[in-house]
């Protein structure tokens, strides 16, 4: 019924960490013959690819292992679990994060209440590598939350899935969808929140928050010099909605996510203006966009005063 998919890279101490809970809520849950993992080793030059054979060895939960012979980037890896994956749903999980055996329960129950499910979106939670509690969850704790396909649900919860962790997919056509608009940025799972969240029902479950844990080794990737804005706007470039619906994407992710502005503050003011016009004139945004930042970002400003 579901693959977690696991793309990872030098991290196999918090990768075993979670091989290991994920063996054990599955037996817990008895869930064996409803999940299954599919990891790809990034050609990690840790003890990756030893650690994990092993624990394949131990049969304690259904397990696919793949290790590329050489590394071949973080959006090719996650493509690639995705396109092993066989299951009728997918859920991405990043090697040093954690789902609780109460989010997997509910979402399979989800899942087997409503053939309609397309999308379920997480709620999550920043830990520090000792699992102490950095801040408040994203999204208030509450019941699960069920919305109908349409633009309204994908303004709503698309932008939620620049983090992966223990987003959920209908599986059938997301590959085939992402190659067809030839979507090309490190925040895929945006593109596939957008086209499920026209195809089915999505699921917003904010009760069992996914640990994230932070900070962790570096990654390899960076926020370069327009925090990945113009990722993310490649997916509302490819999505198939009206110019309207792309440009209050784009105006409501600069309300939601504006330190990805703001974090070049800290590098002087050159950085600061810098970025400031590599999201303005990102290739991927709007001409709307383009147009309107300035506006937006004075709107945003005065908010935050009046806010504070």
């Amino acid at each position: 019924m579901l693959s977690v998919l696991i793309p990872t890279y030098n991290r196999s101490e918090f990768l075993m960490k979670n091989l290991e809970m994920l063996a054990e809520m599955v037996g817990q849950g008895g869930f064996t013959d409803k999940v299954r993992l599919v990891v790809s080793d990034n050609c990690s030059p840790d003890d990756t690819f030893e650690k994990v054979s092993e624990f394949k060895e131990l049969g304690k939960i259904n397990i696919d292992f793949y290790r590329q012979r050489e590394n071949i980037g973080l959006k090719a890896n996650v493509l690639f679990v995705l396109e092993k994956a066989t299951s009728e749903y997918v859920m991405f999980l990043g090697d040093d994060d954690y789902i609780s055996l109460e989010y997997l329960s509910s979402c399979l129950n989800i899942i087997e209440a409503d053939p309609k499910t397309a999308y379920i979106v997480p709620n999550y939670v920043p830990v520090s590598i000792d699992n102490e509690l950095v801040s408040e969850s994203r999204d208030p704790i509450g019941p699960v939350k069920k919305f109908l396909p349409g633009n309204a649900t994908m303004f709503r919860c698309a932008w939620k899935a620049h983090q992966m962790s223990g987003l959920i997919f209908k599986r059938a056509g997301l590959f085939e969808a992402y190659h067809q608009a030839k979507v090309d940025n490190l925040y895929p799972y945006i593109f596939f929140a957008g086209i499920s969240c026209m195809k089915g029902t999505t699921y917003l479950v904010t009760e069992f928050p996914v640990r994230v844990v932070q900070p962790v080794k570096k990654k390899d990737w960076g926020y370069g010099k327009d925090g990945l804005i113009n990722d993310f706007f490649d997916n509302y470039k490819k999505l198939p909605i009206s110019s309207g619906l792309r440009f209050k994407l784009e105006s409501s992710l600069i309300n939601m996510q504006f330190w990805r502005l703001t974090m070049y503050k800290s590098l002087g003011a050159t950085a600061y203006r810098n970025a400031f016009f590599n999201i303005a004139f990102a290739k991927n945004a709007s001409t709307l966009f383009s147009l309107f930042f300035p506006f937006l970002i004075l709107i945003i400003k005065i908010k935050q005063k009046f806010e504070a």
